[in-house]
């Protein structure tokens, strides 16, 4: 949705958050969105203070992200790292954003929380988003405002795709800007960070 005015954040206008609720709260503090009660099935997300609703998922999305889960989970204890699901994290841009990481990863074995809150107040090193109609707008490259606050809060290594495969799509940070990351003709991304070559769908790490 392009008419959302831009956060004090300075998101670009030509941002696309995707569906928004016109009756909703407007701009709204990071604080206050972490002390509401959210319903597990339709949880919320908040972008440069605006409030998303956030896909609960399906049977599709589910099996791709446990699978893909599984597949990094002996990399990521051989390392002494730290993998999620679905976990929340504050981002530090822009400012007052939380979201839901479908698959993300830390260097280090135990992650910070934020005082009185459940958000991880780390930036991961690596994430991976599975697509649905409700947030692929603003998952996908290169104005969805998930996507963008990524970028902005110096994620290393960003991968999205649909659960049966379409438009996987990997990224590395470079000078401050997500580039892609080339996919060999197996689905195979040779990812930088992971020092190992991952397919989204068909998890695998090579």
């Amino acid at each position: 949705m392009s008419s959302i005015p831009p956060s004090p954040a300075l998101l670009p206008p030509e941002t696309i958050f995707g569906r928004l609720d016109p009756g909703g709260p407007g701009l709204t503090r990071a604080e206050e969105f972490e002390h509401w009660d959210q319903d597990d099935a339709n949880p919320l997300e908040l972008i440069g203070g605006w409030v998303l609703p956030l896909s609960p998922g399906n049977a599709k999305s589910g099996t791709a992200s446990g699978n893909l889960y599984a597949a990094l989970l002996p990399l990521v204890r051989s390392k002494k790292w730290f993998i999620t699901q679905d976990a929340l994290h504050r981002l530090p841009q822009p400012l007052d954003t939380v979201v839901y990481p479908d698959i993300s990863i830390h260097t280090i074995e135990d992650v910070p929380y934020l005082p009185g809150t459940e958000s991880i107040g780390r930036v991961p090193e690596f994430i991976v988003e599975f697509l649905s109609k409700k947030t692929y707008e603003r998952d996908m490259a290169p104005r969805g405002a998930k996507f963008l606050a990524f970028q902005m809060s110096g994620v290393r290594e960003y991968y999205y795709s649909w659960p049966d495969g379409r438009d996987a799509s990997g990224f590395a940070l470079q000078n401050g800007v997500f580039a892609p990351i080339a996919k060999d003709g197996e689905g195979f991304f040779a990812s930088p960070f992971l020092g190992r070559s991952v397919r989204l769908v068909e998890a695998m790490v090579r």
